[in-house]
């Protein structure tokens, strides 16, 4: 996912800073931070009743893949009791390969990127939930252990990046042209993606491993969302950068009903991967393993749609990284979500995160779910359309 870019108005005053200076700021901030995240009481444990898979350490920005893939795991270990007692008998974990995902997600920001001729195209690391689910029901899925893992993540899209210059400067925008040119890449780095896989003495394709042995239908989740440009318990499109191929399905909700959703589909044993911001000052992903709205953040303004609206529409709120929340727990009133993180096990608390309510509400930009999770009235409101 992208990072970020804040801007800062310049002052024409001319201050003589010391290194001196700066490290007693540095220090002195450091101190702040740590206090303030000292004097949080987060949940002490990591236990779980969502089942879902080890946790993976990225490469690039690839987390709306690593995210929603272990969605997918998480949902298959929800419903395929079959998949499951193979596993159990075999010693195994359910290990899909997110890279075989963003092969077909650079092939076809590619494709977009030709048929727009480069204008108002993205050609980035980042993505979206829906990516993931559209490219499995396009292309299926297949275990790590049948495609490779890049191990030089910036030297490819280094390569990736220089295709596409190319042909801005020739003009050349021929779609097949550009494609074969971006897969060349993506095989060298990668692999070419296999044809077929042997699953359990099973010759299969992709597509048959999806949606046949492990039975996964990618095109009936639902990404909800809670912002006011489209109408409430409407479709429409989230804008931020990583929606590259400008996709309007999100389902609006008003902030209430956006909140107790979650909350009930993960009380339900459901698993829910969420496109949240990462980086403000409330955030200690590497350190406390919590994220939660600092004061400073707030101003003195409360929690609601409002707010959560003012922040998106001034660029505090940004889909920086996507995350699979895995349990929702009430502490003294407060509602926490334990978040599986694809950033290694040295990160956070063993790899997991605890993220407050408050962050809920304002930083999490939107989710998805399977629709069975959901309240069969709200469903209704949309039409009863799955």
């Amino acid at each position: 996912m992208r990072h970020p870019v804040r801007f800062f108005a310049a002052f024409a005053v001319a201050v003589i800073v010391t290194p001196a200076i700066l490290t007693a700021q540095s220090t002195a901030e450091v101190d702040e931070r740590q206090a303030f995240f000292d004097e949080i009481q987060a949940p002490n444990w990591l236990g779980t009743d969502i089942e879902h898979t080890p946790i993976k350490r990225q490469r690039g920005g690839s987390c709306w893949s690593f995210s929603t893939v272990a969605f997918l795991e998480s949902e298959v270990l929800r419903t395929n009791e079959d998949v499951v007692a193979a596993l159990k008998e075999a010693k195994q974990d359910l290990d899909l390969s997110e890279y075989y995902v963003v092969y077909w997600a650079y092939v076809e920001k590619a494709r977009e990127y030709a048929r727009r001729k480069g204008e108002n195209a993205r050609f980035t690391d980042g993505g979206l939930s829906h990516d993931v689910t559209w490219l499995v029901e396009k292309y299926g899925i297949v275990p790590e252990a049948d495609f490779a893992v890049v191990e030089d993540y910036s030297a490819m899209r280094k390569e990736l990046n220089a295709v596409l210059n190319a042909h801005e400067e020739s003009g050349d925008w021929t779609e097949d042209v550009v494609v074969a040119e971006i897969r060349e890449v993506l095989d060298r780095h990668l692999a070419p993606p296999p044809e077929t896989i042997t699953v359990a003495g099973q010759v299969m394709t992709p597509i048959e491993y999806a949606t046949e042995y492990l039975a996964l239908d990618p095109a009936v989740y639902w990404e909800i969302t809670s912002y006011t440009d489209v109408p409430f318990y409407g479709r429409g499109e989230l804008d931020v950068p990583d929606n590259w191929w400008d996709y309007d399905g999100y389902y609006n909700l008003p902030l209430d009903d956006y909140m107790q959703t979650i909350n009930q589909a993960l009380d339900a044993g459901y698993p829910v991967v969420i496109d949240t911001d990462w980086g403000d000052k409330g955030a200690s992903w590497n350190g406390a393993g919590i994220a939660v709205i600092h004061p400073d953040q707030l101003d003195g303004a409360a929690i609601d749609q409002e707010s959560r609206q003012l922040d998106f529409v001034e660029g505090r709120t940004t889909d920086d990284h996507l995350v699979l929340a895995v349990d929702h727990r009430v502490v003294d009133g407060v509602d926490w979500y334990l978040i599986k993180n694809s950033h290694g096990t040295s990160s956070g608390r063993r790899g997991y995160v605890w993220i407050r309510g408050d962050w809920m509400a304002m930083r999490v930009l939107a989710y998805m779910v399977h629709p069975d999770a959901l309240d069969p009235s709200l469903v209704d409101q949309f039409g009863g359309d799955h």
